[in-house]
């Protein structure tokens, strides 16, 4: 299981991008890099602003 599946499995709001994604017609490859990508903007921007 990827990092992605499994934090999709622990986090509501992951899964819930996750369907999102499904339901603008990405298959589930797709959809889990389409969230693996938002999560790195997401620690990025953690990491830039300095905040936990």
């Amino acid at each position: 299981m990827t990092a992605v599946a499994r934090h999709m499995a622990k986090v509501p709001q992951s899964r819930a991008y996750y369907e999102k994604k499904r339901a603008e017609g990405k298959k589930h490859n797709q959809a889990v890099r389409a969230l693996g990508r938002h999560l790195v903007r997401v620690m990025w921007a953690m990491f830039r602003e300095d905040r936990d």
